[in-house]
């Protein structure tokens, strides 16, 4: 059943089909996830507290608006099921399920269906290393051998802080080992694992996303809370917070009201991975419904699960070695769309879901969208519009067209397009982008196919200079656009660098 009551969040990056991590980040166009604008800071305000403080004015949609634009944009995207809550101001606005948790049995998904959230599992075993850290049982410059014995040389150097801000330098096991979903692994046999491959770079160097370090800070909450880590996550977050379904997934278990999850192949629907070691629990092993994660961020912005100097610790840019910031926080990733300060984190997993959730703390605003498929950047682009409708301007396709400043830098955004739809270099990408030998990657394209249809401009943004890293990305000068062909639209965003060249570009289907 929906629900809405009282006055009631964008990261852009790209990551195609042939990404399967739990949280994708933008590096190669073969890698691209997005999200409409997450990371830096606008007009120089730094993220502050994640609390409903300076409310913006708001629109207060009716169910049947958010019921008709998530229904027509399930079918749309053929999504078989998924659910959706929005905390405004502090409290539940809405929670309802959409489609199907189970197609085979043609069981409705609701408020109450429990999807797999992936790597949004981060925040909450992040949540457990601040509460550790604000009772001073633990310090994030401690160095992990304090509590992981049998570490690779390289490793000694590594602290807390740089597993929980992704600045480790530890690669990543889901694309760089033989990691089997089919077996259980000791901490020592997944550090093993691991162990044979070089860092990426010197802890606290770079900002380098990877699912590898949340493991290891699972027995680190283990070892300073006392107890399994599960156990301590269900004490001392999801039952404060009133998550009241919320658990951790173990495969043999019979759990009422779970989602089936999905992957398509060739144009079919097929059942995801079933099995999920207990290693990787911290990493992305929850279990979740539209109503608890509703329930869990009011606790977060109400200093339930964390103090607010804690949770401000969480979600200010994180400095690397050098003193340059990123935007990126503890388990949150910072950004701002049109002047809209955000942060946010996805998920997807093997099982065939994909979540995500946004804040917008000036506007004390709040989206989760969970399916179970997978469908490149879907819950993304839905999760901006369903934001959209309580605050105006934050989906990129429901800007205005404008009139175009400088259509000579438009007919180069165009020609690259369609030289990326033929799987062709353009003069415009940056060298991170560009076609190594070999096979060309996966085209970003999405749906262009050459020079037909209107291409018209929307905006020109300077991003602030802040915060201009993102991802291993920096962007100077943004760029927007909807391409109007073959009755659809689609919105193109793209990133400039230093040099004039694009360093990261994405599609949005309105």
């Amino acid at each position: 059943m929906s629900q809405l009551v009282g006055g009631g969040l964008h990261w852009s990056g790209a990551t195609f089909a042939t990404c399967r991590r739990p949280f994708r980040i933008a590096a190669l166009i073969v890698c691209v996830a997005t999200i409409t604008a997450v990371a830096g800071c606008v007009g120089g305000r730094r993220p502050g507290r994640v609390s409903p403080l300076s409310i913006r004015p708001s629109a207060q949609p009716s169910v049947a608006d958010v019921e008709r634009l998530v229904s027509e944009f399930f079918k749309r995207r053929r999504i078989p099921g998924g659910a959706v809550a929005v905390v405004r101001a502090g409290k539940v606005a809405y929670a309802a399920g959409h489609g199907r948790a189970n197609v085979e049995l043609d069981v409705p998904a609701t408020a109450e269906t429990l999807f797999e959230i992936g790597s949004i599992s981060k925040q909450f075993t992040a949540e457990a290393v601040m509460q550790l850290v604000q009772a001073g049982r633990l310090s994030l410059d401690a160095p992990i051998a304090q509590y992981v014995t049998e570490l690779p040389p390289t490793w000694q150097g590594m602290t807390v802080r740089h597993l929980v801000t992704h600045t480790s330098g530890l690669p990543d096991w889901e694309t760089q080992t033989k990691f089997s979903y089919r077996r259980e692994y000791t901490l020592d046999e997944f550090v093993q694992l691991l162990a044979p491959l070089p860092l990426l770079f010197a802890p606290g160097a770079q900002f380098g996303y990877t699912n590898s370090g949340f493991p290891l800070l699972g027995r680190i909450v283990e070892a300073v809370g006392g107890r399994p880590f599960e156990e301590y996550v269900h004490e001392r977050i999801f039952a404060p917070a009133g998550m009241r379904d919320t658990r951790f997934r173990r495969p043999p278990e019979v759990v009422l009201r779970r989602a089936a999850g999905y992957v398509e192949r060739d144009g079919r629907l097929e059942n995801g991975e079933p099995l999920r070691p207990r290693i990787i629990a911290a990493n992305g092993g929850i279990l979740s419904s539209a109503r608890d994660m509703a329930q869990w961020l009011v606790a977060l912005t109400s200093g339930v699960v964390l103090s607010p100097s804690a949770l401000q610790q969480m979600t200010e840019p994180i400095r690397l070695n050098d003193g340059r910031p990123v935007g990126a926080g503890v388990a949150w990733f910072l950004d701002a769309f049109r002047g809209h300060r955000v942060l946010v984190h996805n998920g997807s997993t093997v099982a065939g879901f994909s979540s995500v959730v946004y804040h917008y703390p000036d506007d004390g605003l709040s989206v989760v969208v969970l399916m179970n498929i997978d469908r490149w950047n879907a819950v993304n682009v839905l999760a901006t519009q369903v934001g959209d409708l309580f605050v105006s301007g934050l989906a990129t396709c429901r800007l205005p067209e404008r009139p175009d400043p400088d259509p000579q830098v438009s007919g180069r955004f165009r020609r690259l397009l369609a030289d990326v739809a033929q799987s062709r270099d353009s003069e415009l990408l940056a060298p991170a982008l560009r076609n190594p030998p070999g096979a060309p990657r996966v085209s970003p394209s999405f749906g262009f196919e050459g020079s037909g249809g209107r291409f018209v401009f929307l905006e020109r943004e300077e991003r602030d200079r802040a915060i201009r890293e993102r991802y291993g990305q920096v962007a100077i000068t943004i760029y927007r656009y909807r391409l109007h062909a073959d009755g659809r639209e689609i919105c193109y965003t793209f990133e400039m660098d230093s040099e004039g060249k694009v360093a990261r570009f994405f599609p949005e289907e309105s």
